[in-house]
């Protein structure tokens, strides 16, 4: 399943790339916008793919999904949108989705990265929480805060720090990025 699937940019070449039969995947987004532009492709087909609204955050679970029905839980810049007031129901839905020995793999904003560094003090909301010109959020987490916030619930398998510097050789450009990817493993003997 994946959180956050926007115009299917991992949900459709995951399919590609994986014949198994027993292969389903659940995407879902918070944007009416981006699900109909995943159920529009001609990548999409449902009996290997259901696309659905719904929101992260949400006190309720998705009626597509069982709990504890989802192996692998995907949450790809994602997490960075959600107000730190809405992250423990976000994790308590992780955590009743994803079945006991399930993971989910995370990918982030880390702190001090240059879409950080970028923002205006205007753009400041509180912290280290932003909000664009569109009026999206992102928040710039750190490790910690990662392994406390997942570590409630989950076991911390992976909480690295990916520090990049990529060079706009035409612009003479040099864009120093700082991401998170952890994973996160529901416990064999969860409650």
């Amino acid at each position: 399943m994946e959180v956050g699937c926007g115009a299917g940019n991992t949900v459709f070449p995951l399919l590609d790339d994986i014949y198994d039969p027993r292969l389903f995947v659940y995407a879902c987004d918070y944007s009416n916008t981006a699900i109909d532009v995943v159920k529009s492709s001609k990548a999409y087909d449902e009996q290997r793919c259901s696309a659905f609204v719904w929101d992260l955050s949400s006190a309720e679970l998705p009626p597509q999904v069982e709990p504890e029905s989802v192996d692998i839980l995907l949450m790809i810049f994602v997490f960075s949108a959600l107000h730190p007031d809405q992250w423990i129901q976000a994790v308590e839905n992780a955590y009743k989705i994803v079945k006991p020995g399930g993971i989910v793999l995370f990918r982030d904003y880390g702190r001090n990265d240059l879409a950080q560094l970028r923002f205006k003090k205007s753009r400041l909301l509180a912290g280290n929480l932003y909000i664009r010109g569109d009026g999206t959020r992102v928040y710039f987490f750190t490790n910690s805060e990662l392994a406390e916030i997942f570590g409630r619930r989950f076991e911390v398998e992976q909480n690295a720090i990916d520090r990049r510097l990529l060079v706009n050789r035409k612009r003479e450009l040099k864009m120093y990025r700082v991401w998170l990817q952890a994973k996160f493993r529901k416990p064999i003997n969860a409650d």
